[in-house]
């Protein structure tokens, strides 16, 4: 089996990855919370801005089989940089091949980010998503996640 290449995203990959992006907030059932225009928001702001984070590619054979966003920031309780998964998807037809799991190896290893800590969230309703995270040593915080959103 061909290895799994992890790497940035390039100007060339931007319609698939953004086509995957609509799959990922279809399949958890928060469709109507995105669209082209937040995702292509994302592609801008992290293209100007490197340092606030990037968007990961997994591909196999020449071919996308999923993505990542990360978001990395300082903070200054951990004394560091704390790289968050923003989203991790993988294609339906790749999941079960350790793809995500190999990632998150790839992120600890070759230190994409240089954090201190590194952190996700899960909705609450996908399970087999929170057994991995757990197995590959992710563990509940102490603190809750509270959000404001502000008027438009």
């Amino acid at each position: 089996m061909e290895k799994i290449l992890y790497r940035p995203m390039t100007a060339a990959d931007r319609e698939s990855v953004a086509g995957m992006i609509a799959q990922f907030y279809q399949e958890a059932g928060e469709g109507e919370n995105m669209n082209a225009g937040k995702i292509n928001l994302t592609f801008v702001r992290l293209a100007a801005h490197p340092e606030s984070g990037s968007v990961f590619v997994f591909e196999r054979s020449g071919a996308l089989v999923g993505y990542s966003i990360l978001i990395n920031y300082w903070s200054n309780e951990y004394g560091g940089n704390l790289l968050t998964i923003d989203e991790l998807y993988t294609l339906p037809e790749w999941r079960g091949q350790r793809i995500g799991t190999n990632f998150v190896h790839h992120l600890i290893l070759e230190n994409v980010g240089d954090f201190v800590v590194l952190r996700l969230e899960v909705l609450p309703y996908n399970r087999r998503a929170l057994r991995l995270y757990e197995k590959l040593g992710f563990v509940k915080s102490d603190r809750d996640f509270l959000m404001l959103h502000k008027s438009p």
